[in-house]
C-alpha cells in the first residue's frame, strides 16, 4: 500500500511539474515599458515553409520565436542597433501602410499567411497576406525578414 501512495505522488508531482512549464508568450518576454512597433509572423504551409514570430520595439529590441523551418528554434531576446526602430518607421511611412488594404488573399490553398503590424503615433494596423500583396507590402515583409535572418546568424555565430 505504502509502494502504491508512493508511485501516485511521484505521478501527481509529475505531472504538476509538466503543467508549469508551459510554453512562453513571445509578448511576456517584452521589457515591461517597452512598446511594440512591429510585429511579423509567418505561418507554416504543409511542406517546409519557414515560420516564426517576430516583435520589435520602441527601444531597438527584437523578440523573436522560431518555430519550425528555421535557422533557430526557440526564443530569443536581442538588442538591435541604434535607430533601426526609426530607419524602419520611415520605410513603412514611405510605403504608406496605413493605407493598404486589411488583407490579401484567393481561393488557393498551401501559401503560408504573413500577419504584419505597424503602430505609429498611437494607431496600428494589422494586414494578413496570404496571397497577392502589392510588391510595397512584400518589400516591407522583406525588411524584417532580412533583420530577422541577419540577426539570428550573428547569434548563431
Amino acid at each position: 500500500m505504502r509502494i502504491q501512495a508512493l508511485i501516485l505522488l511521484m505521478c501527481l508531482s509529475g505531472m504538476d511539474a509538466c503543467r508549469s512549464s508551459q510554453k512562453v508568450n513571445i509578448h511576456s518576454l517584452q521589457e515591461s515599458t517597452a512598446k511594440q512597433v512591429f510585429y511579423l509572423e509567418i505561418t507554416p504551409c504543409y511542406g517546409t515553409c519557414p515560420s516564426y514570430k517576430v516583435s520589435i520595439f520602441e527601444n531597438d529590441s527584437l523578440v523573436y520565436e522560431g518555430i519550425k523551418y528555421v535557422a533557430k528554434e526557440g526564443f530569443l531576446s536581442k538588442k538591435l542597433s541604434k535607430g533601426t526602430v526609426e530607419k524602419l518607421t520611415e520605410q513603412f511611412r514611405n510605403a504608406h501602410f496605413f493605407s493598404l488594404q486589411n488583407q490579401y488573399t484567393a481561393q488557393v490553398s498551401d501559401f503560408p499567411t504573413t500577419y504584419i503590424s505597424f503602430t505609429d503615433q498611437g494607431k496600428t494596423k494589422k494586414i494578413m497576406d496570404y496571397y497577392h500583396a502589392p510588391e510595397s507590402l512584400k518589400k516591407l515583409e522583406g525588411y524584417i525578414n532580412d533583420l530577422v535572418k541577419t540577426e539570428v546568424e550573428r547569434i548563431e555565430k
